[in-house]
């Protein structure tokens, strides 16, 4: 289904959660402590959270998505919209419905990996990009 770059490997915490790890943005805000899992799916991978772990009150609500609590809107939208209270302005989805492209549960809570840190290090590293060699390259100019 999804070319998954080896996620899992890259994780620095295990795919499987705990009720101890402490999430926080490159700031030092403090977003959660504790984890279900590392869900993995079509549009790349995710910390799972209960909202019990979630540090509400460093979240906020942005206000071009509040739309989405509206009675007109509850049944369209798939997710709720939070955003940590610091500079980071990481984003953390609140799942409405199920979807196809990933395993996410209604009423649990997803933010990327990239956007957190644990210990002061990155959750995940980030993908090595092949070097080119001189192996790779053609030249088109040599007289051979």
């Amino acid at each position: 289904m999804v070319k998954d770059n080896k996620y899992g490997e890259r994780m620095r915490i295990s795919t499987e959660g705990d009720d101890l790890t402490r999430f926080e943005t490159k700031t030092g805000l403090h977003v959660a402590t504790g984890y279900v899992r590392i869900v993995i799916g079509g549009r790349g991978s995710y910390v799972e959270f209960l909202p019990g772990q979630v540090v509400w009150e460093n979240l906020h609500m942005p206000e071009g998505e509040k739309y989405r609590t509206e009675d007109q809107w509850k049944d369209r939208v798939f997710y709720l919209e939070w955003r940590t209270n610091d500079e980071s302005n990481v984003k953390v989805y609140e799942q409405l419905k199920t979807v196809d492209y990933a395993d996410y549960k209604v009423g649990l809570l997803y933010v990327s990996p990239f956007d957190l840190l644990v210990g002061g290090e990155a959750v995940i590293t980030k993908l090595e990009r092949k070097k080119k060699g001189a192996d790779d390259v053609i030249d088109l100019f040599r007289d051979d």
